[in-house]
């Protein structure tokens, strides 16, 4: 990216700066960068080069990103393993397991 400083205001715990291309085009979660398959809102950041700003719309992992990136685990392994077809992978249910857990703080967080 281009020398580059940003304009206050931007979501809680986003350094503008270290926005990628593909995070600042909404393709990647601005949180965790994996391409984003469902997404949510977080907010704007303009980003200022030479005399012109240039505001963003960011977008973020929906489910969570933890929740996501549980289930894209999941997901990967499972496709590959001739285990969890059949139910016997301690590590497919391990990915599972940490999915389910995953899910569940979300709709914890979600509730309170």
């Amino acid at each position: 990216m281009a020398d580059t400083h940003h304009i206050p205001e931007s979501p809680a715990g986003i350094d503008p700066a270290a926005l990628t291309h593909e995070q600042l085009q909404g393709w990647r979660c601005a949180l965790c960068g994996t391409l984003l398959t469902g997404d949510r809102p977080l907010g704007t950041v303009t980003l200022s080069q030479g005399p012109t700003l240039t505001t963003y719309p960011l977008w973020a992992c929906d489910p969570n990103c933890t929740t996501e990136n549980a289930w894209r685990a999941a997901l990967t392994h499972a496709a590959g393993c001739e285990a969890c077809r059949t139910g016997e992978c301690a590590t497919g249910q391990r990915l599972l397991d940490a999915y389910s857990a995953a899910i569940w703080q979300e709709h914890a967080e979600g509730a309170g």
